[in-house]
């Protein structure tokens, strides 16, 4: 997509609120099928582009190539001289594990997904826009080169609309990776599974003949061209709708046979899946907050029907531009290296481990770049800063502010140039009802639980719980635009927090790289890339008058205007919770030998989350975000990078206790940056364990 002209639509048709057939580069594939039979597009021929070199197999004839090939051949030899165990035992192990693996890929099986597929996605949504340039670009690579569909992950529903775009298309439907989840659903996982989707486990961990097996058959499939694969380069979806840093496993065997010159190139496609309503929002709200996550069912995604009857808006899919991985990977490998061993035994150069990883986190902003950013996003991002609710005339105002502000920063904002603002903001705020609310004054609040002052603890808890998950599903939404702002946002927090008339460069620049490597697990930063971040934030920042340079420093009073105040406050959040977590690991209670009480991540988690409950309850801080045990996880993460926290292990348990010094200084940083709230020195009974919040470092 070119910049500031993605704003733009086509004069195509007469455009009505964000549901003309064709807009901008995108065009709506679900308005057909409201006015033809679904019976007659599920039975339709199909002229399905093939690989040129592809020699057509069953999937019956993959699960035998995979068993017959060196790889596979050469693991279960290994496997026998280590444990001892006959031949013909560890070849059954093998059967059972690529039986369990395999898809079913069979047409009649698409036809009658595609068919009652059809009948939900036009339920569910108003529209469905597809790039078609993208689709065309995917249709001529097909013949020549494997294709790797590597989609963003928010929903379920993301894979199940990448199948139903490639069948409207005419493309070669993809074979999915899927969790070994949905395999247990009766009837649906033998759908999923004779749909194209292939079961893997979440984790092999040393398993030699699962690793051997399961590589063997991505790769037999990427270098034959049997289908396109698609796989979630973020490892799994997407609670909070950030983006995850990328996972390496599946795309290391992925590439793999790129770097043995098993094939000449393959063509890796990104897909940006946005949505204006997300399916699961309220199951992931409650699941951030601690509720356990409902096992996927046959009688479960029955019980769901009922969200049929809501409306969840439109659906925007971007197919980026191809990448080539010859391309890619010109002068970062040296392919020659594999050709003195067996190209079956696995093992990647550093130099290609590192390639691997950086085109990983390439993969993530391309996607991130991609993403269509809707009004609702800008709504939710305002309203996380304004608690007490903002006027719709307000919210105009601020919505088209930050609607200039983001595409000046490289968004793509999903805003018909012949639409007004308040049409737009009315139709957004309906689509979102079961979060916000409009009174007679005519002031958006978010819907929540009524306080209860008089009532038992549990009573109270589950108050503050039912508050929380409109705040966590409000931030999601704020989420979907956060990876717009977050360098801008640090530069402008360390800006706004500067308390002398100027801030040097070199100054900036460490309190940037403190700040990025506090905020590590909750945005997606790439490696050794931060001096080239921050120099590119900081001229983008100058050339759009968000910030005052003088002789090569920031001058600060003239820098503080509106952009830097919004910018530094969307991290507030966060550092509010970092900081609770800091102070009450802090606050532990010492062992017999003076040392911090070690307890496991789970068990601080929830310790930390029942007293940001007492807190908020008796208004010490008032971001329900900091409830989230992903927040709070991530911060224990980065703690353990910045050395804030150590890890043990007792009888196979990793258990975690605080670097009193190191962390009592990572605490007085966070404070520099935000008003942090003052706790008081008071024991808080969690759940029979009494826990002394101390301010004191």
């Amino acid at each position: 997509m070119s910049e500031q002209s993605r704003n733009v639509w086509i004069a195509k048709d007469d455009p009505k609120l964000v549901s003309a057939r064709h807009k901008d580069v995108f065009e709506d594939i679900l308005e057909e099928r409201r006015t033809s039979s679904d019976l007659r597009f599920a039975a339709r021929a199909r002229d399905v582009p093939r690989f040129r070199l592809n020699k057509e197999r069953p999937p019956h004839k993959i699960k035998e190539d995979v068993l017959k090939s060196d790889r596979v051949q050469y693991a279960i030899e290994q496997v026998c001289q280590d444990t001892g165990l006959p031949k013909a035992e560890v070849i059954n192990q093998a059967k059972t594990i690529v039986d369990e693996m395999a898809h079913n890929l069979r047409t009649g099986a698409i036809r009658v997904f595609a068919f009652f597929l059809m009948k939900v996605l036009k339920q569910l949504y108003q529209r469905i826009y597809v790039n078609e340039e993208g689709i065309e670009k995917v249709r001529m690579l097909i013949q020549d080169y494997p294709i790797l569909l590597m989609p963003t992950h928010r929903s379920y529903m993301d894979f199940l609309l990448m199948s139903y775009v490639f069948y409207h298309y005419d493309l070669p439907l993809p074979v999915i990776a899927a969790a070994m989840d949905f395999m247990g659903m009766k009837f649906f996982g033998w759908l999923l599974r004779n749909s194209g989707a292939f079961y893997i486990r979440r984790s092999f961990g040393e398993d030699t003949l699962y690793w051997a097996v399961f590589t063997e058959y991505v790769q037999t499939q990427i270098c034959n061209g049997d289908s396109p694969i698609e796989f979630y380069v973020e490892g799994t979806r997407s609670r909070t709708s950030k983006s995850y840093a990328p996972k390496f496993g599946m795309l290391s065997a992925a590439l793999e046979p790129y770097f043995k010159a098993h094939i000449p190139d393959i063509m890796v496609i990104p897909v940006s899946i946005s949505y204006d309503r997300i399916l699961e929002e309220s199951l992931y709200a409650y699941e951030l907050l601690g509720v356990p996550k409902p096992k996927e069912s046959t009688s479960g995604l029955i019980k769901a029907r009922k969200v049929l009857e809501e409306d969840f808006g439109n659906v925007h899919i971007f197919f980026g531009e191809p990448i080539s991985i010859r391309q890619f990977s010109e002068g970062r490998v040296d392919r020659s290296k594999h050709s003195l061993a067996p190209r079956y035994i696995v093992s990647l150069t550093q130099e290609e481990q590192e390639m691997i990883r950086v085109f990983g986190h390439h993969v993530v902003l391309v996607h991130q770049h991609n993403m269509v950013i809707s009004v609702w996003s800008m709504v939710a991002a305002i309203l996380v800063q304004s608690q007490q609710g903002v006027t719709v005339r307000q919210m105009l105002r601020e919505v088209e502010w930050m609607k200039r502000l983001a595409s000046n920063l490289g968004a793509y904002i999903d805003w018909p140039v012949n639409e007004s603002a308040e049409t737009m903001l009315r139709a957004s705020l309906a689509l979102h009802h079961n979060i916000i609310s409009i009174n007679n004054d005519d002031v958006i609040q978010l819907q929540v639980a009524p306080p209860i002052v008089r009532g038992n603890a549990v009573q109270q808890h589950v108050a503050v719980m039912q508050t929380a998950a409109q705040h966590v599903m409000l931030s999601m939404y704020r989420n979907q635009i956060i990876h717009v702002f977050i360098r801008p946002a640090m530069i402008a927090l360390s800006i706004n927090s500067c308390r002398g008339e100027e801030l040097s460069l070199d100054d900036l620049y460490q309190k940037y790289v403190f700040l990025e490597n506090l905020l590590c697990r909750d945005f997606v930063f790439v490696p050794d890339n931060t001096r080239k971040d921050f120099e590119h934030t900081l001229s983008t920042l100058a050339h759009i008058g968000a910030l005052v340079l003088e002789a090569g420093a920031i001058a600060v009073k003239k820098s503080i205007n509106k952009t830097i105040s919004f910018l530094s406050h969307m991290l507030e959040p966060f550092l509010i919770g970092y900081w609770v977590m800091c102070q009450f690991l802090l606050s532990s209670r010492l062992q017999v030998s003076a040392k911090p009480l070690a307890r496991t991540q789970k068990t601080l988690v929830k310790e930390m989350q029942a007293l940001s409950a007492r807190l908020l309850q008796e208004g010490v801080i008032h971001h329900y975000e900091v409830l989230s045990m992903d927040m709070a996880n991530n911060c224990l993460h980065a703690l353990y990078h910045m050395g804030g926290v150590s890890k043990e292990k007792r009888d196979g348990v990793l258990y975690m206790y605080p670097n009193v010094a190191q962390l009592s200084t990572i605490t007085e940083q966070i404070g520099k940056y935000i008003d942090v709230p003052p706790l008081p020195a008071v024991s808080i009974d969690l759940h029979t364990k009494t826990i002394t919040v101390n301010a004191k470092l």
